[in-house]
Formats: C-alpha cells, structure tokens, sequence
C-alpha cells in the first residue's frame, strides 16, 4: 500500500497537468477561431468598402469631366456627399463653388491698366510737391465724370479731403466709391479701398469689413486678405483668426489653380489630406472643375453592413505609406475584443483600376486580390 501511493500521486499529478494544458490549449484554439473569424469579417466588409469607394471615385472623376457650369446638374447634385464642395474655374470669370461658399483669396485676381493722364500728373504734382491740396482736388474734379478714371479719381480726392481736415467730404467720397465695380491697377478693387478708409474713420463699419472679407465679396490675392484682416483685428482691438475650413479651402483652390496654371496642359488627379480629407479634380485648357471633401466623408459614403459598426476607416497621404507607395491607400482597422493587438488591413486602388489588398506587416503579405505582381507597402 504505502508502494503505491506514490505511483498514485505521480498519475494524479501527471492527470492534472494533462487537464491545465488540454484546457490551454483549448483556449488558444478559441482565441485562434475568433481572430480567424474576425479577419475574414474584416477582410470581407473591407472588399465591400473598397468596391464601393472605387465606383464612388469614378462616378466622381466621370461627373468631374462633364461639368461646365454652376449649379451643377440635379443627377450630381444627389451624389455629393455631406459639405462636400465642387469648384469651377473658367477665366476670366472667378472661381464658382457649389454649394456656394466663400473663397478668402485667389491666385490671380483682375486688376487693371495703370491710369495716367495730364489731369493725373498735374494733381500729383500739386499734391506732393507743391502740397496745394484744394488746388489738387479742383484738376480731379472733372475726371469724376469719366466711368474709367472715376474711382481713382474719387479716391485721390478722398484722400485730399482728409488731409484738409474735412471728414464729411472723405467719408461721402468713399461712400461714391464704395458703389464702384473696378479694381486698381494693384488689383484690389476699389470698393475695398473705400470699405478700409472708412473702417479707419469710422470704427463701426469694421463689423462691415470684417463680414464682408469673410463672405469673399472680392477676389483678392491672399496677401491683401491677410492685410485687410490683420487691420479689421487692429481697428477693433481683436484678435481673431479666420475659419480654418474657410482657409484651408480657398487655400486649396489657390493650389489647385497654380497648378493648372504651370500644366498648361489637361490634367486630373485625386489627393488625400493628413486629416483624410479628399481633393479630386479635372483640368482642360479652357477649364478647371474641382471636388472638395472635408474629413469623415468615407462614413456617409459607404453602405456597409449594420454588423460593420465597430469597423473605423480614413484615407492615408502618400506619404504616410512610404517613399515607394505612389496611390493612397484605404486603411481599416478593427480592435479585437478579447486581444490587445489591432488587425490592420490596407487597400491599393491602382491607376489602372485592378484594386490589390495589403494585409499584414511584411511587404511579402502584399499579394494581389485579382493575380499579378504585388502591391507596393510600406515595411512595417
């Protein structure tokens, strides 16, 4: 008896042994099962996102090609996205946006041809040579009657009266001018120069100034807007900024519009933000038709599964995705319940539409979904 006890102990330990690593590996086998389950949902509602995203962009770039003018046709009009923005651009004329929206500054605005003139040069010389102001303002005086020359007439003038202490005759000079359509040969136009003097003499028509530079009443370069802001702040004791969508997206158009301008040629592409915002666009020689999307628009874009829920995406810049990735990449990622680690899964839309999933860490993961040579990812 007291032989076998120990042989007894022995088989139990080796039994409860047994017992904790079947039940481990058990419990291993169910964690295997639901990351394996969890990435093929995955993997299955990403090839969904990434067929949808792909007829989303080309119904756009199609959309892109055929807009001529603003507002847009009704059939485009219902695929927009939510604040999504379209922009056309077709000189002379300035850009037009839909829904409309303020543009703070361009790249080009008009401006016309320097004025001369004897009645010009004689006021010149009265005024800063001689400083015979009321004499200056009498050789201005006829040129009001003249369409061409009347708002620098009226502006010269206001600037005179100013100098003779007469704010009422100023402030009714810049009130004519403030009507006028021209734009100095400076380009800013006319009607803001008048808005800026009056500012300086009146602090209420700040407020005016300051909502019309918001509303983009003028086309102006972004140095002027910048200018006349930073007075607006001055005058009334601020120190306000911009609206940030506001400037990125007039900084956006000013972009876009200098890059038409070195092309010279037809051209389209799409860029994607840090913030996952998306820019696409389709340029001609005569035209330039842009599409503007804020951050969140890949959500309200796609139509997945009510199981894809806890599933989160954006847009990636090329450059997130290293030096040799040339296309964005749709980046998914869905945290496992019971794990600690993040399944990542990342999709390619090639320029000649064969769209390959990247799934993995290494660059051999990178295999094609339809055959062929792999897809370029970054190492991990």
């Amino acid at each position: 008896m007291r032989r076998s006890l120990p042989l007894f102990l022995a088989i139990v330990v080796c039994l409860a042994i047994w017992q904790v690593w079947l039940t481990w590996r058990l419990m291993e086998q169910d964690r295997n099962l639901a990351a394996q389950r969890s990435r093929e949902h995955l993997e299955q509602t990403a090839d969904l996102a990434l067929a949808q995203l792909a007829s989303w962009l080309g119904e756009w770039d199609l959309r892109l090609r055929e807009l001529e003018t603003m507002p847009p046709p009704a059939v485009l009009q219902s695929r927009l996205p939510p604040h999504g923005s379209l922009v056309l651009f077709a000189p002379p004329a300035q850009p037009a946006t839909y829904p409309a929206r303020p543009v703070l500054f361009v790249l080009d605005p008009p401006a016309s041809a320097p004025l001369s003139g004897p009645a010009f040069e004689t006021a010149g010389k009265l005024e800063f040579r001689d400083e015979n102001y009321p004499a200056a303002i009498e050789a201005l005086a006829p040129l009001i009657q003249n369409p061409a020359a009347r708002a620098e007439a009226l502006l010269r003038i206001a600037r005179l009266e100013r100098r003779l202490d007469r704010s009422q005759a100023a402030l009714a000079d810049y009130d004519r001018m403030s009507r006028e359509t021209t734009v100095s040969p400076d380009g800013v136009p006319y009607a803001l120069l008048a808005a800026g003097a009056r500012c300086e003499m009146i602090a209420d028509t700040c407020n005016q100034l300051h909502a019309d530079l918001l509303n983009g009443r003028w086309p102006l370069r972004r140095e002027t807007f910048e200018y006349y802001w930073n007075e607006v702040n001055r005058l009334r004791h601020s120190a306000e900024d911009p609206p940030k969508d506001s400037l990125e997206f007039a900084s956006r158009v000013a972009r876009l519009q200098e890059q038409w301008q070195q092309a010279g040629a037809a051209f389209s592409g799409r860029t994607t933000e840090a913030d996952g915002s998306l820019l696409m666009w389709q340029a001609t020689r005569s035209r330039l038709t842009a599409f503007s999307v804020p951050a969140g628009w890949l959500e309200t874009a796609m139509n997945l599964p009510v199981n894809a829920g806890d599933i989160r995406w954006r847009l990636l810049p090329m450059q997130a995705l290293g030096p040799r990735t040339v296309h964005p990449a749709l980046t998914c990622r869905r945290a496992a319940r019971r794990q600690n680690r993040v399944l990542q899964h990342r999709f390619h839309r090639q320029p000649r539409p064969q769209p390959c999933l990247v799934a993995g860490r290494h660059r051999a993961d990178a295999l094609p979904r339809t055959g062929g040579r792999p897809c370029h990812a970054p190492r991990r």
